[in-house]
């Protein structure tokens, strides 16, 4: 999956005033992870699960944490696929705070 674009999120902001915008982006800013970070962390403490926590993914960081990574198969796959588990997350994220925003705060 590709990675979260500008053009997603200036669709996401379509119809927000400044305000909003501002709020959206500061929100974001702060929820967002950086993919290339969650990476190197995966790589080299994803056999604890701490990657899977980064992205929300509770059940499989415990069940990395608890096996070391279930032998360190899980943490050789997760190599591959936590920056895609990174864009999904980026993009849920997202999508709750221009929602919230929205609803919370009328247009100026």
């Amino acid at each position: 999956m590709a990675e979260f674009s500008v053009v997603e999120q200036m669709q996401l902001t379509q119809g927000m005033s400044e305000q909003q915008k501002f709020i959206f982006q500061s929100q974001y800013g702060s929820e967002r992870r950086d993919r290339t970070l969650v990476l190197v962390i995966s790589i080299f403490l994803g056999y604890l699960g701490i990657d899977r926590f980064l992205v929300g993914d509770v059940g499989i960081g415990l069940l990395k944490l608890l096996t070391g990574g279930v032998c360190g198969i899980f943490w050789l796959v997760d190599l591959f696929l936590i920056t895609g588990r990174v864009d999904e997350y980026n993009r849920r994220k997202a999508n709750e705070i221009a929602m919230a925003v929205k609803m919370n705060t009328s247009p100026v």
